[in-house]
């Protein structure tokens, strides 16, 4: 048995949940997809999938198999782009994964900076606010704002971003000025839902740095960013989102920022990918060239 391809195989039929569709992506019988697959049981002594008339899973050590497998195959991918690379321009497809709101205001323009520099890179670039696993989902560089847990993954810091509170001055007008988060509960505010589980608080910071939860009167819970800030720019309510997307409504004086004593949470933005060696020069080159733009750009 060739273990290497029967691993591809497996990994290819826990992502397929078919050992037919398996066998069409890779251009083999379903026959040998199952005979792929009962090698690498036989060797390992353990039953990897379950299998259905409908569906293909897998077990509990199918799965942790299946974690461990992508790691190496990507690993062995890394290593053979790394030789083949050497010396050589970066080139190839770079498969990357960043937050709407972030790509659409930051991201796209070092993006056409570094296809300018390396015009041999090709970038295919899926937007989505919750955080892909980069291993299934097979993505090479991930942005991420968060303040990450420890993982096994390499994270590289671009930039930070802080978060606040905005409102109109239309709104302030109609309703008074809140002095204190705790009078939050006393006006409308407007929920991110990819931010937390619970549409019932704000996290903020006190006078003595100490984290404060307050319970807060939401009419209005999106997904997106930067429809919050112009729900909230139409007087709609108050929000809480981070700096590097409000900065143009606040310059152009459609919010302004309220408890400046009590500030949000700061949030890092990182560059994020699988392991530290043997990258491909592709991702090497965009992850420094992202770490020296945003040092040289930081506009909020």
């Amino acid at each position: 048995m060739d273990k290497y391809t029967a691993m591809q195989v497996f990994c290819r039929v826990v992502e397929q949940e078919s050992f037919a569709a398996t066998g069409r992506s890779l251009n083999i019988s379903t026959a040998m997809v199952s005979k792929h697959i009962a090698a690498l049981e036989k060797e390992l002594g353990i039953r990897l999938l379950n299998r259905t008339t409908r569906r293909v899973k897998p077990t509990d050590e199918g799965l942790y198999y299946y974690n461990h497998c992508c790691r190496l195959l990507s690993e062995i991918e890394a290593l053979e782009s790394s030789v083949t690379q050497q010396g050589q321009e970066p080139r190839g497809l770079l498969r990357l994964t960043a937050p709407m709101d972030f790509t659409l205001l930051h991201l796209m323009e070092p993006i056409q900076q570094f296809q300018q520099a390396y015009p041999l890179v090709r970038i295919e670039l899926e937007l989505d606010d919750r955080q892909r696993n980069l291993t299934a989902d097979k993505f090479d560089v991930a942005i991420r704002i968060a303040n990450l847990a420890d993982s096994s993954l390499v994270a590289q810091k671009l930039a930070t971003c802080h978060g606040g509170v905005y409102v109109s001055p239309g709104y302030l007008e109609q309703y008074g000025t809140p002095k204190h988060p705790l009078e939050l509960q006393q006006h409308r505010c407007l929920f991110y839902t990819n931010h937390t589980q619970d549409k019932n608080y704000w996290v903020f910071q006190d006078k003595k740095g100490q984290r404060q939860k307050v319970r807060i009167n939401w009419t209005l819970a999106l997904n997106n960013g930067r429809a919050l800030c112009e729900a909230a720019a139409q007087g709609m309510g108050l929000i809480q989102q981070p700096d590097f997307i409000t900065a143009p409504f606040v310059q152009d004086g459609r919010l302004v920022g309220l408890f400046e004593d009590y500030p949000s949470q700061e949030l890092n933005i990182y560059a994020v990918y699988q392991h530290r060696q043997f990258l491909p020069a592709r991702i090497v080159a965009f992850v420094d060239f992202l770490k020296n733009y945003f040092e040289c750009n930081k506009r909020w």
